[in-house]
């Protein structure tokens, strides 16, 4: 892990850190077992409820006056030569530009427009048990690859594994067992049998690990999305980048790597 923060340290990025024994990782998070021999304490770092955020960003969106549709499927892009035709489950919408930017979904809609890089669902599992006996910070069991976020509301939820299958298969119950196997050693005081909201979520993974950001080959249609496991971080950042490129014209050079017919 410590390699890892330095090889990041070399690359510019400002990181704070603390190498810990057992002992002082315990007294800083007691839900950790006696198998835990070292940590690392990592400073300056912030988490949130994904949940909360996405309502909160669907909000926002509504006070500027912009309309979402739920629960609508999207079938299709057409280029119209002055703007493009959304084919829905609602009918058609039609629109300047469009904006791709549906996940582990996007091949079917974008391959039509030159877009040859595929996005695979790289599915990550979770659930929430009680927040009692549970990590009170963010804790992330690195060999195991194991994540536990606080919730709020008195739920932790526990993370991890990266399934490579079709974003629509349903969880696998062996999968939830392989998390608990893995963290259950070196955690102690966590109720599993208490777990709810059990979920299986597919992360848009692309071969090269970069995301698809910019235009297609159509001027009308563009693509943001392939953010893998940083979507939460590199979203908005990414989505700020491209309407500046589809506002002004003019790509920024971070997006330059990032060109979905690369």
């Amino acid at each position: 892990m410590i390699e890892e923060l330095e090889q990041a340290r070399a690359a510019g990025f400002t990181i704070a850190y603390e190498p810990v024994d057992g002992d002082r990782a315990r007294a800083l998070e007691p839900a950790l077992g006696d198998a835990i021999g070292a940590a690392v304490e990592l400073h300056g770092q912030r988490y949130l409820n994904p949940g909360n955020f996405v309502r909160a960003l669907a909000d926002a969106v509504r006070e500027r006056g912009g309309e979402i549709l739920e629960r609508t499927e999207v079938s299709g892009i057409r280029d119209l030569g002055r703007g493009v035709a959304v084919t829905t489950s609602r009918g058609q919408l039609h629109a300047d530009v469009a904006v791709v930017a549906t996940g582990a979904w996007l091949d079917a809609l974008v391959r039509p427009f030159g877009v040859r890089v595929p996005v695979q669902a790289g599915r990550g599992y979770s659930f929430s048990v009680p927040a009692e006996g549970a990590p009170t910070r963010p804790t992330y069991l690195a060999a195991q690859k194991v994540v536990c976020t606080p919730l709020g509301e008195g739920r932790v939820r526990v993370a991890g594994m990266m399934e490579l299958a079709p974003a629509e298969r349903p969880v696998d119950p062996r999968r939830i067992r392989a998390i608990i196997a893995a963290a259950r050693p070196l955690l102690r005081g966590i109720d599993w049998a208490a777990r709810t909201d059990t979920w299986v979520g597919a992360r848009p993974c692309t071969p090269d690990g970069l995301p698809l950001i910019g235009p297609t080959g159509s001027p009308r249609v563009y693509v943001n999305g392939g953010h893998g496991m940083w979507g939460v971080a590199l979203g908005p950042l990414s989505g700020r980048l491209l309407a500046e490129a589809i506002a002004t014209g003019t790509s920024p050079a971070e997006l330059a790597p990032l060109h979905p017919l690369r």
